[in-house]
């Protein structure tokens, strides 16, 4: 709330603008440099205050998901295989795919559960994706047939099932990738229009 208070503030004018007239002169008295820097300042830092704006929607539509998910009724299943795959949209990147199977009143459902994706580092070079391929593939290797999970299903639609509490790399809840994103858009943030303020030209004083 207080970087969004300080945007808001930022994009505000500011009070001695109002008494002393139209900012342009102040900022075309300033050096090129100083004006360079605090457009750029001014500018990424309203940018990353909206990214700010947009990572806390996400983290909260994805909270109020996981709560969601959360409710749904749990079953131990039994991993039928686990495989690390291309991903079919785009074969550019691989994920984990597990078959499971588990029973639902007494009906033997099968389902799969899947982890987000990662590059293949065969296709791109510039992405540092092989260490996070190997941690999947180690999973994969450590989860045989036979392996019982913990996931919750869908009442509505027994086939769909989800990890709420897993160790699976990438899998389960994203919401603390979105708080470290936010963390880093917060503090950029803060710091980009802090220097913008610093910049701004003061007003020159009348006796």
């Amino acid at each position: 709330m207080q970087v969004i208070k300080l945007m808001l503030e930022m994009t505000q004018t500011p009070h001695w603008l109002k008494t002393w007239g139209s900012p342009v002169g102040e900022l075309q008295n300033l050096p090129k440099w100083r004006r360079f820097v605090l457009t750029l300042a001014g500018f990424f830092g309203l940018l990353t205050g909206l990214c700010v704006v947009f990572l806390l929607l996400v983290t909260a539509a994805l909270a109020w998901e996981d709560h969601a998910h959360a409710q749904w009724p749990e079953a131990t299943e039994q991993v039928q295989r686990c495989s690390l795959d291309l991903y079919p949209p785009d074969p550019k990147y691989y994920r984990i795919d597990c078959g499971v199977n588990y029973t639902v009143r007494g009906e033997e459902i099968l389902s799969h559960v899947y982890s987000r994706t990662t590059p293949d580092p065969s296709r791109i070079i510039w992405e540092y994706s092989s260490p996070q391929l190997g941690r999947l593939q180690e999973w994969v290797d450590a989860h045989p047939k036979g392996t019982r999970m913990v996931v919750h299903y869908d009442p509505a639609n027994h086939k769909k099932a989800v990890l709420i509490v897993t160790d699976m790399p990438l899998g389960g809840t994203q919401i603390p990738g979105c708080l470290r994103l936010l963390e880093v858009a917060a503090a950029s943030c803060v710091v980009l229009l802090a220097i913008a303020r610093i910049l701004m030209p003061r007003p020159i004083a009348t006796h």
